[in-house]
């Protein structure tokens, strides 16, 4: 993922988030999972940090919003236990993050927290379709 992209998607996080008058984290990973931008926006409580990057985690790695994982994590949480070791411990099943696929696959993700789940994963969306995905 380009630094460019991910700053237009971070970009239209931030002016969800201001529409919806909270705080939050957000953290966009490549597909590789790795760190491309974060930001704790409007200075939101620090553990809203490494959820933020817990449930884009799980999204790059699977391809799936973490409102899925969280769903596998109620019903199969020998899976989740799998899934949080093959991320070192980077794994927070909750809503709130959705995968950036394209025609080839899954380039990266966008996790938010700081607000409720359902609010956390609108201003998720809303960078991904910044993006066009």
């Amino acid at each position: 993922m380009k630094s460019a992209d991910a700053k237009r998607a971070l970009d239209a996080c931030r002016a969800k988030a201001t529409e919806i008058g909270k705080p939050v984290s957000i953290c966009i990973l490549d597909g590789a999972g790795l760190m491309v931008m974060f930001e704790r926006f409007n200075d939101p409580p620090p553990q809203t940090a490494i959820v933020a990057e817990g449930k884009a985690a799980g999204a790059a790695l699977t391809g799936r919003p973490s409102a899925a994982l969280q769903q596998i994590a109620d019903n199969r949480p020998m899976m989740a236990h799998a899934l949080a070791a093959r991320l070192g411990g980077r794994f927070v099943p909750l809503q709130g993050a959705v995968p950036l696929n394209d025609a080839n696959g899954t380039v990266g993700a966008i996790g938010v927290s700081g607000a409720t789940s359902e609010e956390d994963e609108t201003i998720a969306k809303a960078g991904a379709a910044a993006l066009g995905m």
